[in-house]
């Protein structure tokens, strides 16, 4: 992991800056779920709770990937 300094307005606390940077990260696949909780800070259940609120989708998955997913599936 690699730390970065970064200035943010005073009324945008490190918790909200650490909480959007690894939604963000999470949403576009960079880190998992573990991951992102960890990066901001949080367990998974209570980071999963923040995607909730916020509307972020708690699965993750390529659309190909679940596309193939759902074919094994099938298969059964």
């Amino acid at each position: 992991m690699k730390i970065i300094r970064l200035r943010v307005p005073e009324n945008v606390s490190e918790v909200e800056v650490r909480l959007m940077v690894a939604i963000e990260l999470y949403r576009e696949g960079k880190v998992t779920l573990k991951q992102a909780a960890e990066l901001a800070d949080l367990c998974v259940e209570d980071f999963i709770k923040e995607l909730s609120r916020r509307k972020v989708s708690v699965v993750n998955w390529p659309v190909e990937e679940l596309k193939e997913e759902l074919k094994e599936v099938d298969r059964l």
